[in-house]
This record gives structure tokens, sequence and C-alpha cells, in this order.
């Protein structure tokens, strides 16, 4: 509570060291109690006044206030009145703020009758302080609401810029499955081509053996050799675009029987 208090006043513009002096003297109240102390005691606070007394009299200088002639009269004091709003005030520290906020600078020193504040003072000056406390945090509200929308805007920018990255690497990661599943599936495709020549192969190698030894047991020259099967060409590894490839879908194979006519068959097989 006292850190508030304190913080309340040198808002006001007083001095931390006075501030903190009147709230000790007003065992930390409340503002308005701090703010009748340093109204009525200013710059010159009860120890202070004794020590300079003390001093004046060492220099034979007496400080003198004005009263009635029966010395019962008013205490009188001296305070500042703004020339350019007529508005009085009755320490520096009130001037101060004065002049900070509306931009015066032009003050008259003047004596004023010290007298204590009626309540209804009180209550008007304890007002006009809330009403001034309020103004300070509406302004500090609208600068941190200026600086979180700030930090919004560069918050939602780099998040933004977050999920374009994102976007991008989704992209590319799937760009790059479809490429590998294109290439997954050529291979695959050669590797059965591959398996249907070498079966295709090992097909027209047995007959060829078939009919030489079915030659050799009937004395007749054995058939010409059938025509061999291509074969898919091996994959070959470039870094650009892959070569076309020429595949057969079909074998053809021709026997000539061991007979007088010597028959000729044409055999086509699927690859």
């Amino acid at each position: 509570m006292g850190s508030e208090l304190l913080t309340s006043l040198v808002e006001l513009g007083f001095e931390s060291a006075k501030a903190e002096r009147a709230l000790k003297e007003t065992q930390n109240r409340s503002v308005d109690a701090a703010l009748d102390w340093l109204e009525k005691y200013g710059d010159n606070p009860p120890e202070e006044e004794k020590d300079e007394d003390v001093s004046m009299k060492e220099e034979g200088v007496h400080k003198t206030v004005p009263t009635s002639k029966n010395g019962e009269g008013p205490i009188m004091a001296k305070g500042l009145k703004c020339t350019e709003c007529d508005k009085f005030f009755k320490n520096n520290a009130l001037a101060s703020y004065h002049s900070e906020k509306s931009g015066h600078v032009n003050f008259d020193e003047m004596e004023y009758e010290d007298k204590p504040l009626t309540e209804q003072e009180k209550q008007e000056r304890l007002d006009r302080l809330r009403d001034q406390l309020k103004e300070r945090q509406l302004a500090k509200q609208k600068i941190e609401i200026a600086e979180n929308k700030a930090n919004e805007a560069i918050r939602r920018k780099g998040g933004k810029d977050m999920v374009t990255i994102k976007e991008e690497l989704k992209k590319k990661e799937m760009e790059k499955e479809i490429a590998q599943r294109k290439k997954d599936k050529l291979d695959d495709e050669r590797a059965k081509a591959r398996a249907r020549a070498a079966i295709a192969e090992d097909k027209a190698e047995r007959i060829r053996k078939a009919a030489f030894e079915k030659s050799k047991r009937t004395g007749l020259p054995p058939p010409p050799d059938p025509p061999m099967v291509a074969k898919p060409p091996a994959k070959k590894s470039t870094s650009g675009s892959s070569s076309s490839t020429k595949e057969y879908s079909e074998g053809r194979f021709q026997l000539r029987l061991p007979s007088p006519e010597g028959s000729v068959i044409v055999l086509i097989l699927d690859c």
C-alpha cells in the first residue's frame, strides 16, 4: 500500500524524498493525508524549520511571520500564483505539476492565509487527485493498448511467415513423394519386363535342346536356331530425365520339324 501511495505522489510531481517523508509522518494513511502534510509544511518540514531557525539565529537573522497586532492573527505562508491562468498553488511541487500539464511557466510568489482545510475542501482535493490519477491511468492504458496491438501485429506477421514456410515444406515433401512413387513404378515395370524376357529365353532354349536331341535320334539335321528375343535395356541412372526404353510385348519362335517335308512352325509367345 505504501509503495502505491508513494507512486501516486511522485506521479503528481512531488520529489521522492518529500513524498516518503509525508507518508512517514502520516503513517501511510492515505494520499489525502500526505497531501495535507505536504501543503502544510511544503519545503520546510518541522525538523528543517528547526535547523533553519538555529542557523538563522547563529547568523543573527530572525525569520518573522506576519500575524495580527495582538499576535493571535492567522498564520501567513508563501505560495505561487500562475500569472497565465490565475491559479494559486501552495507549494512548488503543485506548481511544477501544473506547469508540466499546462505548459505555463510564469509564476509570482505571494502570501496566503495558512488555515486548515474544511472537510469539503479536503473532499474536493481528494476528488481532484482521483481525477488526476484516473487520467494518468487512462493515458497509461492507451499506451499499453497501442503497444499490445503493435506486438500482436508483429506476432501475427511472424505466425503467417511460419505458416507459409510450413506449407512450402509440405508441398516439397509431397512433390518428392510423388516423384519417388513414379520412380518405383517405373523400376517395377522394368523388373517385370526383364523377368518376362528371361522366362521366354529359357523356354526357347529348352525347345531348341529338345529339337536337337530329336534330330540326333532321327538322324535328321537340327532345325535352325529360333530368333533370340531382345532383352530390355538395363536400367541406367541419369541425373536428368530418364531415356525412353523399348519393350517387346511378344516373342516369335520358328521350329523346323524333322520330317521329309521340313515344315516350319512359328510360335508367338507373350512376354
